[in-house]
């Protein structure tokens, strides 16, 4: 049967200023760093404790969409969106509640690729 989600890809232009933001305001870990194709390579990110990772793929164009391209799970969003400001990453929208569950709340930022990302309150909050 099914376990979890091994990986979700998340596009982006260039993977060291990707792996650095990811690393340094994220606190992710490499899980896998080897060549994949000819100027790219094959880069897991994962966070600690947690069972699915990221992969680094190419971006298909220069346009990244409004739509969150990845969406992390958090204890406590306004706590977290705090921790991360403080780390020098700029939101788009600040702590609210969501408009899909008025009892769960969220934060949108964007990272060094331009991905909108959310952060958002756990399903047993």
């Amino acid at each position: 049967m099914l376990q979890y989600i091994k990986f979700t890809n998340l596009p982006v232009s260039n993977q060291r200023r990707a792996v650095r933001f990811y690393r340094e305001k994220l606190g992710m870990r490499i899980l896998q760093n080897t060549p994949y194709k000819p100027d790219w390579r094959w880069i897991e990110l994962g966070i600690p404790g947690g069972e699915t990772a990221i992969v680094l793929v190419p971006r298909p164009n220069e346009e990244p969409s409004d739509l969150p391209a990845l969406v992390l799970a958090v204890d406590d969003v306004e706590t977290t969106y705090e921790e991360l400001q403080a780390r020098g990453v700029i939101f788009t929208h600040g702590p609210r509640p969501a408009p899909w569950n008025p009892e769960q709340r969220f934060a949108l930022f964007r990272d060094s690729e331009g991905n909108t990302v959310l952060i958002g309150s756990s399903y047993d909050e």
